[in-house]
């Protein structure tokens, strides 16, 4: 956001939305507060230099406030072992109430299993029965992506154009997931 500056017709309204008072800005900024109330009142045309530290204060402070994938997920993380039979799966899926998991092959990440696609597998079987007990390791999509704990929520909203969930890593450990619901729960 460097070189950024907030247009002072805006600053009182971004302000707010901050949970900032005049006063709180005006020392982050290092300016006084009726250089401030000013501004916003249209009394005065900031300097560059003043609208900038202003700016400065403000977007540091959106930084603070913006959420990372690490205060929308949802953790532990719920997967299965790409051993385990369809029905298992399922009754995973079920007391959990979700609708898509990871599949691991012992600690590492071997892909994604959904509710929707074990149910068109199911659908278009001659035997569902037969097809519940099969090995998820045979019904396995592609892995869902992973993302740093401090990723910003606003950075996931294109990866959800094309997937359900992603996981969320700390170092080489998955410690959550996030997924479109978590999102917007969080807005």
């Amino acid at each position: 956001m460097s070189g950024q500056v907030v247009d002072p017709s805006q600053l009182k309204r971004i302000r707010v939305q901050l949970g900032y008072t005049q006063a709180a800005l005006a020392q982050a900024a290092g300016v006084s507060q009726s250089v401030i109330a000013k501004i916003e009142a249209g009394k005065v045309d900031p300097t560059y230099r003043t609208i900038s530290e202003i700016s400065r204060a403000l977007f540091s402070r959106m930084a603070k406030k913006s959420k990372r994938a690490s205060d929308v997920m949802s953790s532990p993380v719920i997967g299965v072992q790409e051993s385990v039979v369809l029905s298992e799966c399922v009754e995973v899926m079920k007391r959990n109430s979700i609708s898509q998991m990871p599949v691991f092959s012992g600690r590492r990440m071997a892909g994604t299993i959904t509710e929707g696609q074990i149910m068109a597998t199911v659908s278009e079987a001659a035997d569902p029965a037969a097809v519940l007990g099969q090995r998820v390791k045979d019904h396995v999509l592609p892995a869902f992506a992973i993302v740093g704990k401090d990723t910003p929520v606003e950075a996931l909203m294109s990866l959800f154009r094309l997937l359900p969930a992603v996981l969320v890593s700390s170092g080489d450990e998955i410690v959550g997931i996030v997924t479109k619901i978590d999102v917007l729960s969080a807005a």
